[in-house]
């Protein structure tokens, strides 16, 4: 994998949910840079979370804490998660039948974080959260993997969209477009790299024109 430095600063959130801007930390799946990364150490996994909203100050302490040898497995196990739910949402976007290995790593982390997910009462209503107390490094992939099967059990997964390999980097993201017709990640990046490479190509064919 290209180990290139990127900074989370710079990361553009476009997926429109944390499950899918999780799979979109790596630079590009496809095209330049394929994999290059923006999670580097766990360090860089602690802070995306927080940056997403799903842990805390005191949660992102309390894993501070923990060996740098566990740190480094959970590390592994987050990137084996990101690729699982990239092959999902990838197989999703694309019309294919769900990866099965893929939704088992899925459930693996889900099966090994329940024990830290807790029902939570603000006064008459109820929330899910998390107690981290006494957690594993690992465990901090809980709230991301449960935000992952909620958005696959209950999400409108029809609206599940790949930024075009050709031109684009394969980043996924929900079309929250009224007509649906959201092509690109970011027109800022990918679509108007698009709009540039289709002038180009234009003009070339102009000039060769021209000149014939």
């Amino acid at each position: 994998m290209n180990q290139q430095v990127r900074k989370l600063e710079d990361l553009e959130w476009v997926g429109g949910h944390p499950a899918i801007d999780f799979v979109n930390t790596v630079h590009a799946w496809v095209g330049n840079e394929p994999g290059a990364e923006y999670l580097l150490d766990y360090e860089h996994l602690l802070r995306w979370q927080q940056m997403a909203g799903l842990i805390g100050k005191h949660s992102t302490r309390a894993f501070r804490r923990t060996s740098r040898r566990d740190r480094a497995t959970a590390l592994t196990i987050a990137l084996e998660l990101r690729c699982a739910l990239h092959d999902i949402f990838h197989s999703l976007a694309a019309g294919e039948s769900l990866p099965q290995r893929a939704l088992d790593r899925l459930n693996d982390v889900i099966r090994k974080t329940v024990k830290w997910r807790r029902l939570l009462g603000a006064g008459r209503d109820i929330r899910c959260g998390w107690d981290f107390t006494g957690a594993p490094p690992d465990a901090i992939l809980g709230p991301v993997a449960w935000q992952a099967a909620e958005l696959l059990e209950h999400g409108e997964l029809d609206r599940v969209k790949e930024c075009p390999a050709l031109d684009g980097c394969g980043w996924l993201f929900l079309d929250s477009s009224k007509n649906r017709s959201r092509t690109w990640c970011s027109m800022k990046t990918c679509g108007n790299s698009a709009k540039v490479k289709r002038f180009r190509a234009r003009h070339e064919l102009t000039t060769r024109m021209h000149a014939s």
